[in-house]
């Protein structure tokens, strides 16, 4: 049996997915939280005037736009020599300034994410009172997101800090991607006068300062992927932890399911419970006279994600989105075997199909990419701690910035 996983990827508002990920955990304490896939979503409908321009170094395939026929615009590969602001750096580390421009464009693209995530429109009243209500740790809610952004933006400098170090650079063929990323954009904006008048007025940056915001996040991932690619992880150590796993990596376990909602759930004609154990049982029956399963899922099952899979299931014993009741029998049954099963969802007649384990070489690629992120958390946590690196914050400047 082959198990296949796909990973929907969304590309969204801005950025770093640090500040993406401290925008949803903050959010994620408000009455109107939803999650951070659907913030990522419903930023990506927004309209062009309040959506935060995209800030990427992924490769521009990820659009459907024909990249064969856009000409690549020089003039915006020389913003790469741009003068920088005369402002005050907000921070420093080590010898590199943590920038105004960069961490008002970052502070915005976060609040946005916060605002999504709270059901707050970014033009009513409500903003003001919003930031200013008390967050985590008695500080306000527009000081938790400046600490957020500038913890966010510590280790960006860090990474450029180190990149420099060691003669990491952006090479022609990667500006090239830069300059046609916001060539897309200036076009979906609507040009680049539009789109630079969106940088300045939604986010006080400019068009030279954006991009090398863009080049800063290139540099820092280009460090990473050379920094993650030359870690060795030994096949020892991989083997340690698929077999510490078996919840994950144990037999993988396919069946079939017919949903019989309770009283109270969204069904058309309420049952009480009664009713309901006897309609899974007369289906159960019917299953062992040898009534076809699918026909019978088809007919019968009251499972709101049926149009997704059919009513097919492919589970690990650790599965988080199976009822534990049926992960017990599923991983005790046989094949061919069925049963009804109650739960707090509903009544279930579930149809055993097959079981296999997941061998070793099947996930071995899977479990390798797992440590090396195990290990690049435990590098960059060491880069934070190094006093080199520390961070030295103009408190004066910082508080400043709204």
């Amino acid at each position: 049996m082959t198990v296949s996983f796909s990973v929907r990827s969304i590309i969204t508002l801005v950025i770093i997915s640090g500040v993406l990920t401290a925008a949803a955990g903050c959010a994620a304490n408000e009455e109107n939280a939803v999650t951070q896939e659907q913030t990522t979503t419903a930023a990506a409908t927004q309209p062009a005037a309040t959506r935060a321009p995209e800030t990427t170094t992924e490769a521009p395939s990820v659009h459907t736009e024909n990249f064969e026929d856009i000409v690549i615009d020089e003039s915006i590969i020389d913003l790469q020599n741009a003068p920088g602001d005369d402002l005050p750096p907000v921070a420093r580390v080590a010898d590199k300034d943590i920038s105004q421009a960069e961490f008002l464009y970052m502070l915005n693209a976060y609040k946005s994410a916060v605002l999504l995530n709270s059901g707050i429109d970014a033009a009513s009243d409500e903003v003001v009172n919003f930031w200013n209500r008390s967050a985590a740790n008695g500080r306000t809610r527009i000081e938790e997101a400046r600490e957020r952004v500038l913890a966010e933006l510590h280790q960006i400098k860090i990474c450029e800090t180190i990149a420099d170090a060691r003669g990491i650079k952006i090479e022609r063929e990667e500006l090239e991607n830069i300059s046609v990323y916001l060539s897309v954009q200036e076009s979906r904006f609507g040009g680049r006068d539009a789109f630079e008048k969106i940088l300045r007025d939604e986010y006080g940056i400019s068009l030279s300062q954006y991009y090398q915001i863009n080049e800063t996040l290139a540099l820092r991932d280009k460090l990473l992927s050379i920094e993650r690619d030359a870690l060795q992880i030994p096949d020892g150590e991989i083997r340690e932890y698929y077999e510490l796993n078996p919840d994950i990596y144990g037999d993988v376990v396919r069946f079939r399911q017919i949903m019989f909602l309770m009283e109270g759930a969204d069904i058309e004609n309420e049952r009480t419970e009664d009713e309901t154990r006897r309609l899974a049982g007369e289906t159960h029956g019917a299953l062992l006279a040898g009534a076809d399963v699918n026909a019978l899922i088809e007919e019968k099952s009251e499972d709101p994600t049926l149009h997704l899979n059919g009513g097919e299931r492919v589970v690990t014993a650790g599965d988080l989105f199976t009822p534990e009741e049926i992960l017990a029998w599923a991983f005790e049954a046989g094949e061919g075997d069925s049963a009804v099963i109650e739960t707090s969802f509903g009544y279930y007649v579930v149809y055993l199909d097959e079981r296999a384990p997941v061998s070793f070489d099947d996930v071995k690629r899977e479990i390798e990419d797992i440590l090396r992120d195990l290990r690049m958390a435990d590098i960059k946590a060491d880069w934070l701690g190094d006093p080199a690196y520390a961070l030295k914050v103009d408190r004066e400047v910082l508080e400043n910035i709204k």
